[in-house]
C-alpha cells in the first residue's frame, strides 16, 4: 500500500507500509524499522519479531563463500534484535547498534570499491538523522544498511 502525505518543504512524500492494515500509522520517514515490533503494536510486532527470529534462524543456516563467521554473529544478533524488541529500551539500542555495525562490518570485508562507496553513502544517511533530523526516523538510514549487506549476502551465498 502507497501513502502519500505533505511533507515539511510543502511537496507531497509517497511512503510505502509493508504492513498495510496492521501498522496504518507506520512510515519510514518518521520511524525505527523496530517501532514495528513494539507490543504496544499488537499483533502486528509479534508479526515483526516473528519475523526477525525467521530471518535469523535463515541466516544461520545460509552456506555462504566467505566470512561464514561474521554470517553467524548477524543471525545471533538479528535473534537478539527480535527478543529485545523496542520496549526494552536502551538495551535494545545497544543490540540493534552492534547489529548494524556487524552488517557494515560484513560488507567492508569485501574491499571493493561498492562496499566502501555504499558503506560511506549509507553512513551519510545516519549522520545526517543523528546532525540534521533528516530522515527525522530511523528507518531509511537502517534500510540503507540492510539493502547494502543483503547485496552481498546475494553474492556470497553458495
Amino acid at each position: 500500500m502507497i501513502n502519500e502525505e505533505m511533507g515539511s518543504s510543502g511537496f507531497v512524500r509517497p511512503h510505502v507500509n509493508p504492513f498495510l492494515g496492521l501498522s496504518p500509522w507506520w512510515n519510514p520517514w518518521q520511524y525505527s524499522l523496530s517501532a514495528l515490533g513494539s507490543s504496544s503494536n499488537g499483533v502486528a510486532g509479534a508479526i515483526f519479531n516473528g519475523g526477525l527470529a525467521l530471518t535469523s534462524y535463515t541466516i544461520s543456516k545460509l552456506e555462504v563463500s566467505s566470512f561464514q563467521n561474521i554470517i553467524q554473529i548477524i543471525a545471533i544478533l538479528t535473534a537478539l534484535v527480535a527478543a529485545i524488541n523496542i520496549d526494552f529500551g536502551i538495551a535494545h539500542f545497544l543490540v540493534a547498534t552492534l547489529l548494524f555495525l556487524a552488517l557494515y562490518t560484513y560488507v567492508l570485508l569485501h574491499g571493493d570499491v561498492v562496499a566502501y562507496v555504499g558503506t560511506a553513502s549509507s553512513l551519510g544517511l545516519w549522520l545526517s538523522h543523528w546532525t540534521l533530523g533528516i530522515p527525522p526516523g530511523i528507518a531509511l538510514p537502517e534500510l540503507s544498511a540492510i539493502a547494502l549487506a543483503f547485496l552481498y549476502l546475494l553474492r556470497d551465498v553458495k
